[in-house]
């Protein structure tokens, strides 16, 4: 063999795999923001959220969740992530015309995929956090409307993108015990703005995410991580205290969350402008919101 055409054939296979080598990060990046188109199949019926609403009935008040019979759902729950696939906003906007119809969707779509990777894990699943690097929100992508949605896409690319409203926050399922809690029906166009409202009112009175303790408020992490979102929802002149958004979903009482901080109790820790107070963010309690006791792992 001559010795040029042997360099040639050389640079030529280098340079293939140099560009293989590039395509790859690019292909991963445009996987993970959910850039990546899917195939639309046709509907066998319109858009609803009656199959889902069935699974959400192993949803208990204290915020666990019977995963074990959600399981027993499979085919229920399966039949409305393949419904996904057909009708999102994007693809149908004829079908959801509203804002509320939009966020609803988004919602409910982000919450029951959730519902979905955690049901394969189970019972073997323990945290979200199991898989490397936080992959759980990453890894996989599900057809939705044309496109091939991460949680990481849905939540950052198209809820925080598109919805300028931060207690959806307070509405995504994370499935752990720390985050917030899935509430035990779809959320409702028309019932959407009180729905997100409970939702953040049952964050904020949980003890484990706000914590009053003399001058000291201890606060979820979450709240942190968002920060930014929170408090460009507050009127001008308050946008520099995210206490200022906590304090406006506190309980006036503990009657039904006992425990919790009050408004009033933030008020004398931290004076009538919210500034007296040391922060500090707590890691989430990142455990599966379980309602099945657990033996502990040997």
């Amino acid at each position: 063999m001559d010795a040029p055409s042997s360099t040639r054939r050389r640079y030529r296979l280098i340079a293939a795999l140099l560009a293989v080598a590039a395509l790859v990060p690019a292909a991963a990046l445009l996987h993970v923001r959910g850039m990546l188109p899917a195939t639309v199949p046709s509907a066998s019926e319109p858009f609803h959220y009656h199959g889902y609403a069935k699974v959400l009935r192993h949803v208990r008040s204290d915020g666990n969740v019977d995963f074990a019979s959600v399981g027993r759902e499979r085919q229920t729950l399966d039949a409305f992530v393949q419904s996904l696939a057909s009708f999102s906003p994007h693809n149908r906007p004829d079908v959801f015309t509203s804002p509320e119809e939009q966020l609803a969707y988004w919602l409910n779509a982000y919450n029951a995929l959730v519902l979905q990777q955690v049901v394969d894990g189970y019972p073997y699943l323990e945290s979200v956090q199991q898989p490397w690097l936080g992959r759980f929100f990453w890894g996989r992508a599900w057809p939705v409307g044309g496109e091939r949605l991460t949680l990481w896409a849905l939540r950052h690319r198209v809820l925080r993108t598109e919805f300028a409203d931060p207690r959806i926050h307070f509405a995504l399922f994370e499935a752990a015990r720390g985050g917030a809690r899935l509430d035990g029906a779809p959320y409702q166009p028309e019932f959407l703005d009180a729905q997100l409202n409970e939702a953040s009112r049952r964050f904020m009175g949980d003890a484990r995410n706000v914590e009053v303790d003399g001058s000291t408020v201890r606060l979820s992490r979450l709240l942190e991580t968002y920060r930014e979102d929170f408090l460009a929802a507050l009127p001008e002149g308050r946008r520099g205290n995210v206490l200022q958004f906590v304090w406006a979903f506190l309980p006036d009482t503990c009657e039904e969350r006992p425990g919790c901080a009050t408004r009033s109790d933030l008020d004398r820790a931290c004076g009538p402008r919210l500034d007296r107070c040391t922060l500090v963010f707590t890691e989430e309690d990142w455990t599966l919101p379980d309602a099945a006791a657990r033996k502990p792992r040997p």
